[in-house]
């Protein structure tokens, strides 16, 4: 199977509700989603024109290209890193399938020990992928590396 950019991304709704608003606590307040990615990450661009990574798997944002131009030419040396072609083809060999405002997301979040294989995504709506996972990252945070974690609180997008 061919893998584009057409499988690696999703078509969203810029005009839903803040998409990202549950990670406002580590990407701020001025930074909007230009793309994301079919793994249900996203990249965000700030008022500075700079673009950054939201890796939601691992609940880090990190700046990845000082203009869009910068990114557009960077894409093809990252996309293995930023856009897994590999387990995305693999995911949609598999039948699954993703739909407008809907991403492969995790069913077990890496937070919980769950890791980046075909049996752990599930196609998933893209504001209770962004939202769940914003709000445990948000309350897991401040935990040390390997820390327990028993509970949880959830509140619906």
């Amino acid at each position: 199977m061919k893998i584009t950019m057409n499988e690696l991304t999703v078509r969203f709704d810029r005009r839903r509700d803040d998409l990202i608003k549950e990670w406002r606590w580590l990407v701020g307040d001025t930074a909007e989603p230009i793309l994301i990615t079919s793994l249900g990450d996203a990249f965000l661009q700030d008022e500075d024109n700079s673009i950054s990574w939201l890796d939601v798997g691992g609940g880090e944002y990190t700046r990845v290209a000082a203009s869009p131009e910068e990114f557009r030419r960077i894409i093809p040396d990252n996309v293995d890193d930023w856009f897994v072609p590999q387990l995305v083809g693999d995911l949609l060999t598999s039948g699954l399938s993703i739909g407008e405002n809907e991403c492969f997301s995790f069913k077990k979040p890496p937070v919980f020990g769950g890791v980046y294989e075909l049996e752990n995504f599930e196609a998933t709506d893209l504001t209770a992928h962004f939202s769940i996972l914003g709000q445990i990252y948000f309350q897991a945070k401040d935990l040390p590396e390997g820390t327990p974690i028993n509970q949880i609180k959830v509140e619906e997008p």
